[in-house]
């Protein structure tokens, strides 16, 4: 339980992949009754508007809203927010919502958000986007309701309780990292190699590697079997830096024992970003992978859910993905298998610390701030009522994602809902002296130098991983555009 709740304390929240859908046909909606006149006395009339509010919110029970809602579906199902929903319009029901939920989200968002037509916006809206900084762009624009005064609400049905408290204070600074509160998180994920430990069994490959060197050795054992070592989603390259190889140099400086000033400069943007020794050391190891052949031929072509498929079907061992990926591939995960989970131990010392991504999953809610008062408030609550316990525990059963409260973890039963992929991360975690990082920083790029060095080391990435590209010189140019990001961008 120990290991169990320090997975909890430690989650925190930066951009990867965890959503579901709740669809748009909750119009079933009921109002209070009107007012109607009758024989009552004038003090008994005025009293009448008290007694038709909500004692939670002082919200009226007479006012209808119908909350224009843009959700974006992902790998994490629907069952959630069907969920939410029902319960949400059970309790209010003078509210209902209009929801258009795609796995394409940004297609729609980006082109209102362009027309700059207030009315036709999203009153609530996940922020999924292509574009490099939209969401820093609209908080600065002043276009995002601010949240902050939902953390002193009590949440649901607990009297006393503060969201504050539930919430880690990592996560909780993450969640101002624009200046103020723009989104609240609701769950978390978590991300590095997963993979299917009957299949390791019947190998006897080890699923464990306490060390750098039993890592190779593990690796050339795959390979030597006929099987890819790893696979990822060239068309999504991110996959392998952001959740597997971008954290070796948060290993490496714990090691060298600079963690705290190289977290420091890295939250804060100072110093050099991407040509520390510890990032440099990082990358050369993936080009040396892509030297030695350890990831796909024809990696570049890969989406995620194909290069999902290839652990699922014994053509590739590990897959560098989120914990999602149990839920999202469902329907197509054969019978017995069983999802294992590792990190890259980054040195030789086998009581090192292994760092594991985490961040804010993509169940995390805006608010469109030219928006009547009421549609704003009533947004708030629902977007509150998401920290209800039978929600959470159903982002854990059913959306494959971790729930934010601290204290979700304080009961076994609710950790028995989690999925196999948690479940394994969990059980990593018990054997390892694992910590949770995500790459949240202090401030957001957006000059158009950030997005250029971006463009640079994505497509870096498969160059790497196929031992085409020595990382060294490509990183020294990204460096530069992002210095002047950098020094364009700080408040």
């Amino acid at each position: 339980m120990k290991n169990v709740s320090a997975l909890f304390l430690s989650l925190v929240m930066v951009v990867v992949l965890l959503a579901g859908c709740a669809g748009n046909k909750n119009n079933d909606s009921a109002s209070s009754p009107a007012s109607t006149e009758s024989n009552v006395s004038p003090s008994a009339s005025a009293s009448n508007p008290e007694d038709n509010v909500y004692p939670e919110n002082g919200l009226s029970k007479d006012d209808k809203v119908t909350l224009k809602m843009g959700y974006w579906e992902a790998g994490s199902g629907r069952a959630w927010m069907d969920l939410a929903v029902k319960k949400f319009i059970e309790k209010y029901p003078n509210v209902t919502f209009d929801i258009t939920s795609t796995p394409t989200l940004s297609t729609i968002l980006e082109p209102k958000i362009a027309a700059g037509n207030d009315n036709d916006m999203f009153d609530i809206f996940i922020p999924q986007f292509t574009a490099i900084g939209q969401l820093e762009r609209l908080a600065s624009a002043g276009k995002l309701e601010p949240q902050d005064d939902l953390w002193e609400r009590d949440v649901p049905g607990e009297t006393g309780k503060k969201l504050r408290s539930v919430i880690s204070d990592d996560a909780y600074d993450t969640s101002l990292s624009l200046g103020f509160t723009a989104r609240l998180p609701v769950s978390a994920y978590t991300a590095g190699l997963f993979f299917d430990q009957k299949l390791f069994d019947e190998k006897g490959w080890n699923k464990s590697p306490n060390t750098w060197d039993e890592f190779v050795a593990l690796l050339d054992q795959i390979k030597a079997d006929g099987v890819i070592p790893i696979t990822f989603p060239g068309v999504y390259a991110g996959y392998l830096t952001d959740y597997v190889f971008n954290v070796i140099q948060f290993d490496l400086a714990k090691a060298n024992g600079t963690f705290d000033t190289y977290i420091k400069n890295f939250r804060s943007f100072t110093g050099p970003q991407l040509v520390t020794t510890e990032n440099k050391e990082a990358w050369n190891r993936l080009y040396e992978f892509g030297k030695k052949g350890y990831f796909p031929a024809g990696v570049a072509a890969l989406n995620h859910t194909q290069s999902q498929m290839q652990v699922l079907q014994h053509k590739a061992a590990l897959v560098s993905t989120g914990d999602w990926v149990g839920n999202e591939m469902k329907e197509a995960t054969p019978e017995g298998f069983n999802w294992g989970f590792m990190a890259i131990p980054a040195t030789n010392d086998a009581n090192q610390t292994v760092f594991v991504n985490s961040g804010v999953g993509d169940t995390s809610f805006v608010i469109w701030k030219n928006k009547p008062d009421l549609n704003k408030q009533w947004a708030k609550e629902f977007i509150l009522s998401l920290y209800d316990f039978e929600i959470q525990e159903t982002i854990a059963s059913e959306a494959g994602a971790y729930p934010s409260r601290l204290d979700f973890g304080d009961d076994p039963a609710r950790i028995a809902k989690l999925q196999p992929t948690q479940a394994a991360v969990m059980e990593y975690a018990t054997k390892h002296k694992v910590e949770y990082i995500s790459y949240r920083r202090e401030f957001g790029l957006t000059s158009a130098e950030h997005g250029q060095a971006d463009k640079i080391l994505s497509e870096l990435i498969t160059a790497a991983a196929t031992g085409k590209k020595d990382p060294g010189p490509v990183l020294e140019e990204a460096e530069k555009l992002k210095q002047i990001a950098i020094k364009n961008d700080r408040p």
